[in-house]
């Protein structure tokens, strides 16, 4: 009996496809970014930044080269074409404005080296941040270029902004891991100024941090520290001797203006008095001069009215050196009143007269008359533009009273993100905070240029704060 077949179904060919979704044959459209994302990507990118710097820093120098100067710049300027350095003002800053002008027939190569530090510090700073935060960094950065009291005073030849730039780019340095630069940058801040060692102090345990070798155990960076203050501390002393500066000191005119300040606020210290002896002193001539914006009018005043030379400074150091320590024993709240009265004139919270603010503690006009043939391009539509934009602006700007409300702020946002970035917030805006408050036992003159680096420093820390994410996790 035969088997009967059985008919074997046939496979429908839909069965033998693959299981699963469906394929999405269709494409997707893409979202393009408009016009203004693309715009507002583009402003806050690196290179945008770095070009409207540069573009800054080229304007300035074409506007004021070879840079502004006052008496103090170009005698700066005699003492390093000559060799002749005193200690009234800094051998190594005179040093480079001759050396520049034994080279070029010019300053403009220190006023160019001053700009484009003030140009790139900010940016290199800011990095490669981008978004929003490159947004805030270009507005940062906007702020920075348009104020005076930055670039008023940075196109001018002193020792106060050359010494700000130092300050600067060992922060920059810094972030970038070059501890052995970063040093190097403190001790020219400090040759430049040799009160910057209360800035850089600040600075020192943040070079000290960035050389691992050090933090191997707590006593390392202690005594590195020390021993780097050391050298910050000994390095002015050494350039002097080793440039054979002529002493003029300079000491004497902080002395000589905080007696008068005791003799205006105490006429009883002038009993017995050498000083009064010697230099024919009284009540009369001390109204006119003691004026707790300057000691100008004492060294550089009418001699018929009471003002003396710095000879005649430097002849009577000992009986100075004696009658100071005696009025500051015996009369210590009138010197107490007068070095206040001084450090609020000195940073610009006291009603001064436009004159004397204009002249002498904001911005030099121009270049003083000097016969070395510098001359300033003042016909150019660049230096007229700036210069309108400069007059236009109100003097509460180049003050020092707001720079350091400023840099006490950001010194306490600092504090509180330490722990993010290793405290280098702080220390910079903290720097600029000591950097300030130091005048105030020393300060002899109401001007804002002494706050230059104060009023960077507040740039530098507002940099920092945007360059890194709110966390390390960020």
């Amino acid at each position: 009996m035969g088997m009967e077949g059985r008919s074997v179904p046939e496979v429908d060919q839909a069965a033998l496809a693959p299981t699963g979704p469906p394929v999405q044959v269709d494409t997707v459209a893409v979202d393009k970014p408009s016009v203004g994302g693309r715009l507002l990507a583009t402003l806050g990118s690196r290179h945008v930044r770095l070009f409207l710097a540069l573009i800054w820093g080229v304007l300035l120098f074409v506007a004021f080269q070879p840079g502004l100067m006052s008496a103090d710049s170009l005698s700066m300027l005699w003492q390093g074409r000559t060799g002749e350095y005193t200690d009234w003002h800094s051998p190594f800053y005179a040093f480079l404005l001759g050396k520049a002008f034994l080279l070029t027939g010019s300053t403009w190569p220190v006023m160019a080296f001053q700009l484009l530090g003030l140009a790139l510090g900010p940016v290199v700073l800011l990095g490669g941040v981008s978004g929003r935060r490159g947004l805030a960094a270009l507005a940062l950065l906007g702020v920075y270029w348009v104020l005076p009291s930055t670039w008023a005073v940075g196109v001018t030849l002193w020792k106060d902004v050359f010494n700000a730039v130092a300050l600067l780019w060992t922060v920059v340095l810094l972030t970038r891991g070059r501890p052995g630069w970063a040093f190097a940058c403190l001790v020219a801040a400090t040759l430049t100024r040799h009160n910057a060692i209360t800035a850089s102090m600040l600075l020192v345990p943040m070079v000290v941090a960035r050389v691992p070798v050090l933090m191997k155990d707590r006593s390392r960076p202690v005594i590195a520290g020390v021993l780097l203050l050391a050298v910050l501390a000994i390095a002015p002393g050494f350039i002097e001797r080793a440039a054979s500066v002529s002493k003029t000191w300079i000491g004497g005119a902080l002395l000589v203006f905080d007696v008068a300040g005791v003799y205006a606020r105490e006429p009883a210290a002038m009993e017995g008095s050498p000083l009064v002896a010697r230099w024919k002193w009284d009540a009369a001539k001390l109204g006119y001069l003691y004026d707790p914006r300057a000691v100008s009018p004492i060294l550089w005043g009418d001699p018929a009215r009471g003002a003396i030379s710095t000879e005649e400074l430097l002849a009577a150091k000992e009986p100075l050196t004696r009658e100071w320590l005696r009025v500051v024993r015996a009369y210590p709240g009138a010197y107490l009143r007068h070095r206040w009265a001084s450090y609020v004139a000195n940073l610009g919270l006291e009603g001064l007269s436009d004159s004397y603010y204009q002249d002498n503690g904001s911005y030099h006009r121009q270049i003083d008359p000097n016969e070395l043939g510098l001359k300033l391009r003042k016909h150019t539509a660049v230096h007229r533009g700036f210069v309108a934009m400069r007059e236009a602006w109100s003097n509460a700007i180049a003050r020092g009273g707001p720079w350091l409300v400023l840099a006490v702020v950001l010194a306490g946002v600092g504090w509180r993100r330490r722990a993010r970035d290793g405290g280098l917030m702080f220390c910079v805006a903290a720097s600029g905070v000591t950097y300030a408050l130091a005048y105030l036992p020393v300060s002899v003159s109401a001007e804002y240029r002494f706050y230059y680096w104060t009023a960077i420093s507040v740039f530098a820390a507002a940099a920092l704060w945007l360059a890194r994410p709110p966390s390390r996790t960020a």
